[in-house]
Order: structure tokens, then sequence, then C-alpha cells
């Protein structure tokens, strides 16, 4: 009798895994081998019945690979795709997209740890609409404070991450419902594969920093919905990122420009562009050196001060460098316009009914 009941669960389970859609799970890696076992030991044992998992190596050298083929080696759900050299977050990202074979796509950080319901809960949400184009959810911290929610607009501008870090109460109230948001956090979201062959992938040219911004405004002006879930599925370790190099601060200021000059409405980059670009990011600009050397944080390096200082400066040249590509980026992007950036930034302001 028992391997009759063996072969009825095996066929209770086949049966099971082909009723779901799949998934494809892309970790990106650069060097990071000592987050590796932690992520995809999480990630191999989820309880949901049909994923893959991509393991996308951005040409490491820290033995990342070599690590990850003899421990995770003859697990058949995961799949390694080497790269020659390091592509970036969203170049990385994409070519990862690209080999993946899963209905819906999510990308998760490699400094990560995920709870064991983490797929299921994502594309349980998904399910409720083919109108949602991707799915975010809490990540915390290793104290279970948000590190990373959803992203917003506020008066049609962005809530950038550092002024989220100022009004932490604020934070934690938005983050503690379920709710329509602008774009949820690139460091773990699900997307709908098909809202992707829509709307474009990562905007390869941002390399990394605020492409998942400009992702989920590409996916709201579609009309299609950017939501928000509550529950805390993935704890965050950090510091497997860029840290806040004036390098990166170049990028971020340079990135949030790209992001609102291709997707702004006409009337919005006439009127709400010039104020950001001259008056606001100068202004988190000092705010946030301000507040760096007020608090002597760990994340700046106050040797390096003068070139924190230039960093927006930087960032404009660039900005003005780029300006003609994204002149024909922002063309074709406006095509994609079903609904206007008012009730974009209206629907960043609604509570997701479950």
């Amino acid at each position: 009798m028992r391997p009759r009941r063996s072969k009825e669960r095996n066929f209770e389970a086949m049966v099971m895994k082909m009723d779901k859609p799949r998934v494809s799970v892309i970790v990106l890696n650069w060097n990071g081998k000592h987050f590796l076992e932690k992520c995809l030991d999480s990630l191999l044992n989820q309880d949901y019945p049909n994923f893959e998992v991509l393991l996308v190596d951005n040409g490491s050298t820290d033995n990342s690979l070599e690590f990850v083929r003899s421990k995770f080696g003859k697990n058949g759900k995961l799949r390694v795709v080497a790269l020659r050299k390091n592509h970036g977050f969203s170049k990385g990202n994409n070519i990862g997209i690209k080999y993946a074979r899963g209905d819906y796509i999510i990308v998760l950080n490699n400094d990560t740890e995920v709870k064991k319901n983490l797929i299921t809960k994502l594309v349980e949400t998904a399910e409720r609409s083919e109108r949602i184009g991707s799915v975010g959810c809490k990540i915390v911290t290793d104290k279970g404070k948000t590190w990373f929610s959803q992203k917003f607009t506020n008066g049609g501008f962005i809530v950038p991450f550092f002024l989220q870090t100022l009004a932490k109460e604020r934070i934690e109230a938005v983050s503690n419902d379920f709710y329509t948001n602008l774009a949820n956090s690139g460091c773990a979201v699900l997307y709908r594969r098909s809202v992707l062959n829509e709307v474009g992938l990562f905007d390869e040219d941002f390399g990394s920093n605020s492409e998942d911004w400009d992702l989920g405004y590409r996916i709201n002006m579609a009309r299609f919905k950017s939501v928000y879930i509550p529950a805390p599925l993935v704890f965050h370790v950090g510091a497997g990122s860029e840290g806040y190099t004036p390098e990166r601060k170049v990028k971020m200021y340079r990135n949030t420009l790209f992001t609102y000059f291709k997707n702004y409405e006409r009337k919005n980059l006439l009127t709400r562009f010039p104020v950001l670009m001259f008056v606001l990011l100068p202004m988190w600009h000092l705010a946030w050196l301000c507040h760096r050397l007020a608090l002597h944080l760990p994340d700046f390096n106050g040797r390096e001060g003068i070139d924190y200082f230039l960093s927006i400066m930087k960032a404009y040249v660039q900005f003005l460098l780029k300006l003609k590509t994204f002149v024909v980026k922002r063309h074709k992007v406006q095509r994609l316009r079903k609904v206007s950036d008012k009730q974009i930034f209206t629907n960043t302001r609604l509570k997701f009914l479950v």
C-alpha cells in the first residue's frame, strides 16, 4: 500500500504544480558569496509548488559560483547564469528576466532571507486581478523595523528614502496597510511577465538606483497597478549594496532626474520638473549632508566631504550629457500612457482592497 500512496501523493503534487502559474526568482550576485547560503537556502525551501531560482552572477571574483555549485548544484530548482563581467543591477536583472521561464518574475537582492511563504503570498495577491502588474511586501531589519516598503508620491513628487527615514512614524503607518503605490522596492518585488513585455524592463542607462521608480511609473502609466502588502516576508541583511559613496550619490540624483524627465506628462515636465531640479533636489542634498555631518553616521565618510558636496553638480552634468538619449526614450515611454499623472498621484494615496 505504501508505494500506491506515494504515487498518489506525487500525482497530487504534479497536479498542484500544473495548476499554479510558474514563478522565476532572480537573484543577482556580484561578490556576495557570504550572503548566498542563507538567501538561496530560504528560497529553495519555499512552500510554493511551481518555481525556479536563477542565480545571475555578474562576473564575481570571490568564488561565488564555485560555492553555489558545490552547495546547491544538485537542486533542480536552481539554474545558474554566469556572466563574464559586472553588468550592473539593471542589465544584470534584465539578462536574468530573458532567461526566466516564469509567468511571474520576482527580483530579489542577494543580501536577503525570505519567509517560506514569500512566493505564495505575492502570487496570491497578483492573481486577484490581471491589472496588477507588480506586488511588493514589507522588507524588515533584524530588529523588525521597516527597511523598505512601497514607493509613493506626495504632491506629485516621489518621496525619497532619505526623507522617509526622517519620518519614521509616518512610514511605519503607511507600511502597515495595503496600498496601491507608484512602485515597489527593487530589493524584493514581483512583476507580471506580460506587463513587463508591454512596458519594458529596467532601464539599463540607469545602471543602479531608481530603476524601480522608473519601471513602477511605467506600470502605472499603462494603467496597471503596483500594489503593496504589509506582510514582513523579507529580511534584509544589508551591507550588500554600494553604500552611500559620493559616486552612488551622483547616480541617485542623476537617475532621479532621468525618472521624472522620462515619465512626467508634458504639463508636469514644464511645471514640476524645474521645481524638482532647481529647488527640491538641492534642498534634499543639503539636508542629507547636514544630517550625516551632525550625527556622524557610519555611511558617511567625512574625508570625502568635498566629493559628497559636488555629487549633485556631477549628477546635473551627467544628466545633461545624456539628455538627447532621454528625449528619445521619453517619446517612446509617453506612447504607453493610458492614464494621467494626476490619477497616478491619486492612486498612490489609495488603499488596496483585498
